[in-house]
């Protein structure tokens, strides 16, 4: 979507299976002095139950509920939402997304697909996918930006479920993951994991160098200082990570994270946020209430 198009909403096909596929369109808005979030659909299992103001100013929070607790054989989840000129939201999830095993042989697939308008600003912060053993995933990210936009974003990707009995890791048979940010038509960011058979699964889990966990952070701002890359990487050098680098490009800083363990994936995109958000959104990071 460009300029102050409003996006079209995207409706149910009568063909799909109810409680197969969830399917989620909003649209932020300006009223009342603040930004506001209208769901203009939802089909289960996605959940519509508001949003809060945990900041305690105009930018309301929004935590996107899956009920269905996991992707099954064929599952498919898309959330579409657009954010007006001048709006500001926060978008996470209640929890990681588990996709299970796929044993009659199709996809699961989570889609998502965000706009965000002139002067708008969104925080884009789900949990981490988790592909578990068996399983096959097709998961997509495309976040549409203009010139004046604003934007933290962070994609988490999990090898398995790490410390189940033996391990999981890297157990799954399939793995598609898309995160791709544009600037007004032009992409800037466009991440891939494409591993479709054994070979090219034990050819993941080399490139990751024995870490279980990636994150990558996305950040599009005009106003980052000097050296913004530098205070990334002093903020994430005290914590055991396997590797970490930050790199910037004009308006766009990347970060990208690889670690053994989950918890210190989360505090290391946590402590990202806590460096760049006072640039972006003039406000200091506090973790999120999901309760």
């Amino acid at each position: 979507m460009m300029g102050n198009a409003v996006r079209q909403v995207v409706r149910p096909d009568p063909a799909w299976t109810v409680g197969n596929h969830a399917l989620m369109n909003l649209r932020a808005v300006r009223r009342n002095g603040r930004t506001e979030i209208d769901p203009s659909n939802w089909r289960i299992p996605y959940q519509w139950q508001g949003t809060h103001y945990q900041d305690h100013d105009d930018q309301p929070f929004l935590l996107l509920i899956n009920s269905g607790g996991g992707f099954v054989e064929g599952d498919v989840a898309e959330l579409h939402a657009s954010l007006d000129a001048d709006t500001r939201a926060l978008i996470t999830t209640t929890a990681a997304s588990k996709f299970y095993k796929c044993l009659d042989g199709r996809t699961s697939r989570e889609l998502v697909d965000l706009s965000v308008g002139p002067g708008a600003m969104l925080e884009y912060y789900p949990d981490e996918s988790i592909p578990f053993a068996r399983s096959r995933v097709d998961r997509r990210t495309h976040i549409s930006l203009e010139a004046t936009s604003s934007l933290f974003a962070t994609d988490m990707v999990s090898a398995g479920r790490i410390h189940f009995g033996s391990g999981e890791a890297f157990g799954f048979d399939a793995l598609r993951s898309e995160f791709m940010v544009s600037v007004d038509g032009r992409a800037l960011v466009c991440d891939r994991l494409i591993a479709d058979s054994t070979d090219e699964v034990e050819a993941l889990r080399d490139l990751w160098e024995g870490a279980n966990h990636m994150a990558t952070v996305v950040s599009f701002a005009s106003a980052f200082p000097a050296e913004i890359e530098a205070s990334l990487e002093h903020a994430l050098s005290g914590l055991p990570l396997r590797t970490f680098g930050a790199s910037r490009m004009d308006n766009l800083v990347v970060c990208r994270i690889l670690a053994d363990e989950c918890w210190a994936c989360h505090e290391a995109i946590q402590a990202a946020w806590s460096v760049l958000r006072p640039h972006f959104a003039g406000k200091p990071a506090r973790p999120i209430r999901k309760c």
